[in-house]
């Protein structure tokens, strides 16, 4: 009976430290038929965004990165920014390219070259243009060299849409956009028009009509002096961005209704001697920047710094015309140029390439740097942002801050009528406009020898 005793008094105890044991297991591991929880990795994403860059699929043994551009302003770029950031991998040198964009010369020597496929890793592209080569095999998409469109997403959507492919794809980055303003003398405009402040000069150029009578006062108050705008064609610039058709539709050319509206616009400012009739990029054009013979000029972005500002005869306020210019929205919102950076076939710097297109057009530090030197609009929202941000003034434009009133007009650019025949058409239609303006032929005449005149330039067209 006793051993009985015992004997039970050990199962009690053995159950007992069974029980302590499952029960503690129980509380470590859950139970067995509960799937084990493991904490979730957080992805990069979701901590912050984050940027795709694409692989370089060109090659990237080159010794001479190629660049073939239409004039220096791209070699300045380099020579005086990423150059000093970034000397040139060991080996590597640059050959520049240039040829001037009068007469077609810079696209006849480009499509050459391209054609012939010599070695160019880098070519500049204009707005007026741009369209021709993006879809054709001259280009190749930016992944190729690493950039890939997640990366462009602070730029202007317009600069990116202007070199997709028919595919949609980008083919091509921009370090500007180039909203356009009217530029005006302030102490012309005190002296003829008795107001000088920007919101009073715009009520004055606040539509056309009204324009075009500020043009008649100037003229009268200074004897004929002073004009309001250098030439017509400088107004062609502003309304041939609004143009809801581009000039070829389904092969066919398609004359918009704002061409016949600027004929007539042409031929009053003509007939009453409103304009300088000064010639875009003559020497009397740019000179009329430093003398009085000109009260306003219409500029985008890119205008201040390579046409006022190096022909105003100063360079600091009160030296020649520096600081006596403001900037006002004028008549409609408009865009003049833009350049692209776009890569050939035969590229062969890849990674040099994909650092210089970074530098310039996506990294908001160096963009913002660039725009800082030299009073460009850089391609890239968020440094725009920061400069107006900081209260920043323009000493040549009297402490005006014009990137605040270029950031009001950029969002409405609109380049849905834009096409890679444009240059040649756009001076087409000029020197028409021109016999039209003079009295010369009709408007009828004119409009029918543009045409003739196009068809003969692109015999691919169809009346």
């Amino acid at each position: 009976m006793e051993k009985m005793k015992k004997l039970l008094a050990m199962v009690i105890v053995l159950c007992l430290v069974m029980t302590l044991v499952i029960g503690c297991g129980t509380e470590e591991t859950g139970d067995a038929n509960e799937p084990v929880k493991t904490e979730e990795p957080t992805s990069t994403s979701d901590a912050e965004e984050t940027t795709e860059e694409a692989k370089i699929d060109v090659p990237d043994d080159g010794t001479e990165l190629v660049i073939y551009s239409w004039n220096e302003e791209f070699k300045g770029m380099m020579e005086n920014y990423y150059l000093k950031d970034h000397p040139l991998p060991s080996g590597v040198k640059i050959s520049w390219v240039i040829n001037p964009s009068e007469g077609g010369q810079y696209q006849e020597k480009l499509d050459m070259a391209l054609d012939g496929k010599e070695p160019i890793d880098i070519f500049l592209l204009e707005a007026d243009y741009a369209k021709k080569y993006v879809n054709t095999d001259n280009t190749i998409p930016l992944t190729k060299v690493g950039i890939s469109e997640d990366m462009m997403k602070d730029q202007y959507p317009y600069t990116i849409d202007v070199v997709r492919d028919s595919n949609g794809v980008p083919k091509g980055s921009s370090w500007q956009a180039t909203p356009g303003l009217f530029m005006y003398r302030y102490s012309l405009a005190e002296k003829y028009l008795g107001v000088k402040e920007p919101d009073d000069v715009q009520n004055l150029v606040k539509d056309w009509d009204t324009f075009v009578n500020t043009a008649r006062t100037v003229k009268e108050k200074s004897g004929g002096k002073t004009k309001f705008i250098p030439s017509v064609n400088d107004i062609w610039q502003v309304i041939r961005t609004v143009r809801k058709s581009p000039w070829v539709v389904d092969n066919k050319l398609v004359i918009d209704d704002q061409v016949g509206w600027f004929m007539d616009l042409a031929k009053t400012l003509t007939q009453e001697d409103l304009t300088a009739k000064y010639l875009p990029w003559s020497q009397e054009w740019n000179a009329g920047v430093g003398n009085d013979t000109v009260m306003g000029y219409f500029f985008s972005t890119w205008g201040i710094q390579w046409t006022m500002i190096s022909n105003c005869g100063g360079t600091k306020p009160g030296e020649g015309t520096y600081g006596d210019w403001r900037a006002v929205k004028g008549p409609q919102p408009y865009y003049w140029g833009g350049t692209w950076l776009a890569v050939s076939p035969q590229c062969d710097n890849g990674s040099l390439v994909n650092d210089i297109i970074k530098y310039f057009t996506i990294n908001k530090d160096t963009m913002k740097k660039y725009c800082l030197g030299s009073k460009d609009y850089v391609n890239n929202q968020p440094a725009i942002q920061e400069i107006i941000d900081s209260g920043y003034s323009f000493d040549f434009l009297g402490g005006q801050n014009h990137y605040a009133l270029f950031q009001e007009v950029a969002p409405l650019i609109d380049t849905s009528a834009m096409s890679g025949y444009d240059q040649k058409i756009n001076d087409l239609l000029m020197e028409q406009v021109t016999k039209y303006a003079e009295g010369q032929i009709s408007k009828d005449q004119a409009l029918e020898d543009f045409k003739k005149a196009v068809l003969n330039a692109f015999p691919e067209l169809n009346e």
